[in-house]
């Protein structure tokens, strides 16, 4: 009986969670499409009838739904309102683009601009209302869980530390050390509480603790481990009928290849001609402000760990690094130029890759380059950061998009593997699109801690 009314209760949720998201796509589509045959379908040489009405108004739908999942527009309850409310104007934004190239192509010109632009504002302030009324709802529906977490070491406890700050979804009631507590006395804490975050626990013990949950109706939130990620990645085929798990460094086909370099080629080159003013006032206000060096060139490793020389916008004084050590940006760091200060916040201080990217030295979409005297650094606490080295590097990836700048490097390993076990020409597209969002989003270029030496906690001083 508790089962059927639970399953009950979450078909209803789903439902009406379904109905808000139907709802800010049908009303944004039905408007646009309004808005076609009021301003623009007599212009076309042959004018829509109803039937064309239809397909435009499945056409547009269809386009924002597409969008509005890359940018996250409908992950109610797992953002904040004003995430999600950012992410609906980004979607819009993008999705206002498509949808004025797609009258144009229908119109056989370019269409005139205001309407897109009047429909942008107007759609942005519901979109805000309806970001609002939608978590206002989700947590009428949805009471925060009763949670424990279980952890096994300092590392593991202090990742989960963000928990506590979604109080609306998760009330953390307790945190147990799992080489303290037996199973058995954790069995009896679990059947007290709703859910169970388990982080940095071993495979055997997390494993019990999981089948338990799900035995006994208890949601189970496993934070994983790199080969976890790694086998999660795998390809299953079956020996002899028995379920097996192949493993094996990245491989990709040659037409995967051959298409991802042809998109690197003719990105880099958009690029280069729209933002060469943008490019050419930073590298005046940069010479202007010390008399120092446009750019600077940094030696870093690619796949296979191959040395390749990144070139980027100089953002830092000229004796930075004066001391021969090599060392992240940190919060307030005052190497940092006033110039470098306003072309980092804007991520222009990247645009120099392009050149990189072009000439093949790297691509748009891989892991981060890192530097060779960071990278040791790396590898020595963490062996499984060399791992990375599997695709070429890139400007933007996983990591970058769904991570911060000093999120540390164990779980940036872990979004990395997830890339490449995950590699294709659509996954590259979708982070392509994605890294737009995160440059107006100031926590994603957040420095390390004063005076770290590299985004790793062991080698802070």
């Amino acid at each position: 009986m508790v089962t059927m009314n639970n399953n009950k209760k979450y078909i209803f949720e789903k439902l009406i969670l379904s109905f808000l998201k139907a709802f800010i796509s049908c009303v944004f589509a039905f408007s646009v499409t309004w808005c076609w045959a009021r301003f623009f379908n007599a212009e076309v040489p042959t004018p829509f009838y109803r039937l064309g009405y239809y397909f435009m108004f499945a056409l547009v739908l269809a386009s924002f739904i597409f969008i509005a999942k890359i940018y996250g527009a409908y992950n109610i309850g797992t953002s904040s309102v004003t995430d999600l409310a950012f992410s609906q104007i980004i979607t819009i934004f993008i999705w206002q683009i498509v949808c004025y190239l797609l009258f144009s192509l229908v119109s056989f010109r370019l269409v005139e601009v205001t309407v897109f632009a009047v429909m942008f504002a107007l759609f942005s302030v519901f979109a805000i209302f309806w970001a609002m009324a939608a978590d206002r709802i989700y947590y009428m529906l949805h009471k925060p869980k009763r949670t424990i977490v279980v952890f096994s070491n300092i590392d593991s406890y202090l990742s989960m530390k963000g928990l506590r700050s979604m109080e609306r979804r998760f009330n953390v009631v307790k945190t147990i050390n799992a080489e303290k507590v037996p199973l058995e006395e954790l069995y009896e804490k679990i059947m007290e509480v709703d859910a169970v975050f388990i982080c940095g626990v071993p495979s055997e013990y997390r494993n019990e603790v999981v089948k338990f949950c799900i035995a006994n109706q208890r949601i189970a939130y496993v934070k994983p481990k790199i080969s976890d990620t790694i086998i999660r990645g795998s390809r299953t085929i079956q020996i002899l009928n028995v379920p097996i798990y192949r493993c094996a460094r990245a491989g990709n086909s040659y037409l995967y290849l051959f298409i991802k370099r042809i998109i690197d080629i003719v990105f880099s080159l958009l690029c280069i001609i729209i933002t060469s003013p943008i490019m050419l006032g930073t590298a005046i206000a940069i010479k202007a402000h010390d008399g120092g060096p446009i750019f600077y060139k940094q030696a870093r490793y690619t796949k296979d760990k191959k040395v390749f020389h990144v070139i980027k916008f100089r953002s830092m004084r000229v004796d930075a690094e004066k001391d021969g050590v090599a060392r992240l940006a940190s919060e307030n760091d005052d190497r940092i130029t006033p110039v470098g200060k306003v072309i980092r916040k804007l991520r222009i201080d990247e645009l120099p890759q392009i050149f990189n990217i072009l000439s093949g030295s790297m691509s748009v979409v891989g892991p981060r380059p890192e530097r060779p005297e960071i990278f040791e650094q790396y590898e020595k606490t963490m062996p499984e950061f060399a791992l990375r080295l599997q695709v070429k590097a890139g400007l933007t990836g996983y990591a970058q998009v769904y991570g911060k700048y000093n999120t540390p490097p164990y779980d940036k390993v872990q979004m990395d593997l997830m890339y490449i076990a995950n590699q294709s020409i659509l996954q590259d597209i979708k982070l392509m699109m994605l890294t737009f969002k995160i440059i107006f989003v100031p926590e994603s270029t957040e420095g390390v801690k004063e005076g770290q030496v590299t985004a790793d906690r062991h080698t802070a001083e």
